[in-house]
Formats: structure tokens, sequence, C-alpha cells
């Protein structure tokens, strides 16, 4: 299973050329699930093939979102320009997120992108640390993985904020990173509880899903670390 999660690792940072035997190996298998099963896999197959073009298309996004720019300044200056229109997103449209901007000591934006091949799920994102009292910037890369929770085929792309109580807590995450891999996805809201926004061990993590920002008990599955290239 180790080796699967490695596949899909590379499809996903490969880029389009490294993918397309591995996206045309999935249409395919579409073609002969139509051939075996008989009455009925056309959908199979359609649906298959609807996975491996949103796989396309996430690695094609995720080529563009790991790019560097010609210099790290302008590389930093796309990823501080990203960070500033997802945070003015959260902001605008959960108030409780915004009340708690107002009294945290930083914040860190990502953006990333995931593809799932049944039963793995891998991914890579790129975000900003920012200090409110210093207003010092800290560059952060993001990875994610896991294996038995994925269903299907199909690539995602998530957005997410995670504010911070106190200084010491946004510089533990900057100097130390911050390993959730071996956390329990857990979310509050509307889907699950009635949970307040609030701050958890220091820590507070606004994820956009299709339904909206909502608020995650952690970021289950996922390793943040200090980018060497941009600091």
């Amino acid at each position: 299973m180790p080796r699967m999660l490695l596949f899909v690792a590379a499809v996903l940072l490969g880029g389009p050329v490294a993918a397309e035997g591995v996206l045309d190996k999935i249409k395919k298998g579409a073609a002969n699930a139509a051939d075996v099963v008989g009455q009925g896999a056309e959908t199979v197959g359609e649906t298959i093939d609807k996975g491996a073009k949103a796989v396309e298309g996430t690695v094609d996004s995720t080529t563009e979102l790991l790019s560097n720019e010609a210099t790290p300044e302008e590389t930093r200056a796309k990823l501080d320009t990203l960070a500033t229109q997802i945070l003015d997103q959260l902001l605008a449209e959960n108030p409780e997120a915004h009340a708690l901007y107002e009294v945290c000591a930083g914040y860190a934006v990502f953006d990333s992108r995931k593809v799932t091949v049944f039963p793995v799920s891998a991914g890579y994102g790129r975000g900003v640390a920012v200090s409110k009292d210093t207003g010092q910037h800290t560059y952060m890369n993001m990875g994610t993985g896991g294996v038995g929770g994925a269903i299907g085929i199909g690539g995602f792309e998530s957005k997410f904020v995670i504010m911070f109580e106190t200084p010491a807590d946004l510089d533990k995450f900057i100097t130390q990173g911050y390993d959730a891999t071996a956390e329990t996805r857990a979310m509050y809201g509307d889907e699950n509880t009635t949970e307040t926004v609030r701050f958890t061990d220091g820590r507070s993590f606004f994820e956009l899903s299709k339904k909206g920002w909502r608020v995650a008990a952690g970021a289950s599955g996922s390793k943040f670390w200090k980018s060497p290239e941009l600091n």
C-alpha cells in the first residue's frame, strides 16, 4: 500500500506529461469495466472517466500552483496575493471567523490540491504564515496523504486558513512545523454539531468546502513545514 501512496503522489506532483500514461490507464480501465460488467457498466465507465478528467485538471492546477516565478521575490508576491484573496473571502463570508481574526496573533493561509485513486489520496499545497504583530511573512509547504478513506477517482482543490491564539502558537507552527497525520478528522458546524468557533490547542482551522466555510477540529492527514527555497 505505501507504493500506491507514492504512485498517487507521483501523479499529483509529476505534472501533466508524467500523468498522461496514468490517466490513459484509468480511462482504459473504464472501458474494460464496460466489457466485463456488461449491463449498466457504461455508467460506471462514464463515472471513472469523469474522475480521470478531474485528476487531469488537478494535475494541471497543481503544476501551476507549484511553479515558481522567475525570482523568489516574484514567487513570494504570488503567494502573498493568493493568501490575501483567500483570507478576504473567509472574513467576508464568515462573521465568526472575522471576530476570531480580530483577536488572533497571526494566521496561515494555504491553497492545496489532492488526487484520489481508490483507496489512496495524496496532495500538496503552499501557503503563507503571517504575524499580525510584526507583519512578517513566512512561506510554508504542506503535504497530505492517506489510505483507506478515499473513495473513487478524482481531483480536488482545497483552501483553508489557520488562526493562532498567541504569538508562541504561531512561532511553534513556523519553526517546528505541524504534523496532523495521526489526527482523526472532525468538523464543527451545521453538518455535524453546533460547536462554536474557538481556538483549540492555540489554533482554529477554517476550510472552504462546496457548502462554504466550515470549522475543522484539525488538519488530519496533513504535514506543514517551512519552505527552504522562499525564506
